[in-house]
């Protein structure tokens, strides 16, 4: 194979053609193709940061709403627990002087009882010491 002048300046000439052609029919097509895929996966990556930023936003956003939530719930729990207490607190007092209120009355029912299981006793006495001792002196007699 020899090179000379008129081959080399053939062979450029073609390369030069081939070029422009290959250029236009597909270089130029396949580098648009892509740079739009670039672009398409630039977009697409700008766009999940839209959406990852988005997505913190709204999930810094729930946090603040469900601390708020959890707060109200306490305060709730907690003015509950302290109505429930002082609930408790009422009923145990009425339940003391309830029982305070029975104890006294029970006293005063046995008291009366008493007084009156003496007064009878005291009426038995008189009477059976009446019996009894006329009994003695009407034996004696």
């Amino acid at each position: 194979m020899e090179f000379s002048a008129p081959t080399m300046v053939y062979q450029a000439v073609l390369f030069v053609a081939l070029y422009f052609v290959l250029k236009s029919l597909v270089f130029e097509p396949f580098l648009a193709k892509l740079d739009a895929r670039h672009q398409r996966t630039r977009g697409a990556l700008e766009e999940a940061g839209k959406l990852r930023d988005e997505a913190e936003r709204l999930h810094a956003d729930y946090e603040q709403q469900m601390a708020a939530v959890r707060r109200e719930a306490a305060a709730a729990r907690d003015e509950i627990r302290r109505q429930a207490e002082e609930e408790e607190q009422q009923i145990i007092e009425a339940a003391r002087q309830e029982a305070a209120r029975s104890l006294a009355e029970a006293r005063e029912k046995i008291a009366a009882e008493a007084q009156a299981t003496r007064a009878a006793l005291a009426a038995d006495t008189a009477r059976l010491s009446e019996e009894i001792l006329a009994s003695l002196l009407g034996r004696r007699s």
